[in-house]
């Protein structure tokens, strides 16, 4: 870790053993995603890697890798890696995947203002620059109470006619520059602004304070939990670059996202299977991390979910607004997305974001919402309830899947964002017909000597076998043919 508080760059080097290329590649965010789809952070196009074929985890102790579930598997040193089993990659290891050899180091020389250093294919370079600036967190821990214990301090209605005065175009609040309205919801507003000192353009959300805000400084749960959110460091989510307070109110600095909300986007038409499985994939890996930092969304919705112009995912939001705002506890939900506990205002936890990323994915998949539901009220409540899920060319193994997320019952959904996301790449495996190839033990470690034929990603035709009966059948006709030639001919 540097002085700056970043990881040390892991350079990956993958040699093709059957084109004889090699392309090095630099990554300064833990966890790199690995596999065929566009959406990993180290992206391989051959046909024989997976979709999401493997992660790999790095810090100062060392570098890990699992595989996801792909169809051909990795080898290390000539092992068999077993799904979803973490593996440590010693110094000097050699990971494999068909014709593909993976060595690893940690560039422990770099310093603190050491920029990546991505060599190898343009791809590579683009999504370790993205990894670079997504590092990039100010927030200090605390930050998040400080703000709140001076919110609670403040009267409301200060902040009130402040929001009308303040909050347009042209407004200079600290070093942001306020350049035009974005985007407006229940909680505040979001305004394109310049950061002055860093020459950039970033989302200025201003938050409309409330009295809840005296009430939210009380619960301790969702005080932590909003600290841990301001933490979070993930491709899939928004990035959170500062905080703070001005004459109206609260405020949240973050990335500027180009591109439109999965809402829009679903309002167009509906999306076809193969993108709806990657968008949801995207969705549980911001789960996954959320989870395993133990904070809980508790509004997932397509409106809270970005499809960037980059073709990358984020899920917005993360409840800091909600801690800061005039929400309440159930505020955090949305009817149509909410599950059963938030309805009864009951304990939330992991499984409560499974619901409502099921709910999202069973709309695009299905067109329509899983239950029906009012402001006030939703069939899930009603006892026997079952989700709405009819759908033409919609894989039984996902219906199947859908209902264990929409189950009423939290016990009876995946447990958390990583099981839903596990469940999702094995499906996504199975309906993406990866062919299969072999990565013999016996070509690892291909540097010295003579270089054996290792499986290609592109299949061979196999040669036509006729039956003797067609071949005899062709005699004939051909002899036929032959002999009326002959007689119109004489």
């Amino acid at each position: 870790m540097t002085a700056g508080g970043h990881l040390e760059p892991l350079i990956v080097r993958v040699e093709d053993i059957e084109a004889g290329t090699t392309a090095e590649h630099t990554f300064v965010r833990s966890p790199v995603r690995i596999g065929r789809s566009t959406h990993n952070d180290l992206c391989l196009p051959e046909r024989f890697v997976s979709a999401w074929h493997g992660l790999l985890d790095f810090d100062p102790n060392g570098v890990r890798y699992t595989d996801l579930g792909s169809t051909n598997g990795t080898l290390v040193d000539g092992s068999p890696v077993e799904t979803r089993s973490p593996v440590t990659i010693a110094p000097g290891a050699e990971l494999a995947i068909g014709c593909l050899r993976f060595t690893f180091s940690l560039a422990d020389a770099a310093g603190p203002d050491t920029p990546p250093r991505p060599t190898g294919s343009e791809p590579a370079a683009a999504a370790s620059t993205t990894q670079y600036q997504g590092q990039e967190s100010v927030v200090q821990p605390g930050g998040i109470t400080a703000m709140m214990k001076r919110l609670a301090a403040a009267p409301v209605d200060d902040f009130d006619q402040a929001w009308r005065r303040v909050l347009v175009p042209g407004s200079v609040i600290g070093r942001f520059e306020l350049i035009r309205e974005v985007g407006r919801g229940s909680f505040g507003v979001v305004y394109e602004a310049r950061d002055r000192q860093l020459g950039r353009l970033v989302a200025f959300k201003a938050v409309r304070p409330g009295r809840e805000s005296q009430v939210m400084l009380r619960q301790e749960l969702l005080q932590k939990e909003a600290e841990a959110a301001a933490q979070l460091n993930h491709p899939n989510i928004v990035s959170l670059h500062d905080i703070g307070t001005c004459e109206s109110g609260p405020y949240l600095i973050m990335e500027l996202l180009k591109g439109e909300s999965l809402r829009a986007r679903m309002k167009r038409g509906r999306i076809p299977l193969p993108e709806t499985l990657e968008i949801a994939i995207e969705m549980a890996w911001a789960l996954d991390h959320a989870h395993a930092s133990g904070v809980v969304h508790r509004d997932l919705k397509p409106a809270n979910v970005f499809l960037c112009s980059s073709g990358q995912v984020k899920v917005l939001d993360f409840g800091i607004a909600l801690v800061l705002g005039a929400g309440t506890r159930r505020a955090a939900g949305t009817p149509a997305y909410m599950a059963p506990e938030q309805w009864r205002e009951s304990k939330q936890d992991a499984r409560t974001d499974v619901f409502g990323a099921a709910a999202t994915l069973a709309e695009m998949v299905t067109g329509k919402l899983p239950y029906r539901v009012t402001e006030d009220y939703s069939s899930v409540l009603e006892p026997g309830a079952r989700p709405h899920l009819e759908a033409i060319g919609v894989p039984p193994q996902l219906i199947a899947l859908l209902r264990r997320g929409l189950a009423p019952a939290p016990d009876s959904r995946p447990k958390d964002g990583h099981a839903w996301l596990s469940a999702l790449l094995d499906i996504h495996e199975n309906l993406d017909k990866t062919p299969r190839v072999e990565t013999s033990r016996h070509r690892t470690g291909t540097r010295q000597g003579t270089r054996p034929r290792t499986a290609r990603a592109t299949s061979e035709v196999p040669k036509p076998r006729y039956a003797p009966t067609l071949v005899y059948a062709a005699v004939a006709a051909a002899a036929v043919v032959s002999a009326l030639t002959y007689f119109l001919l004489r």
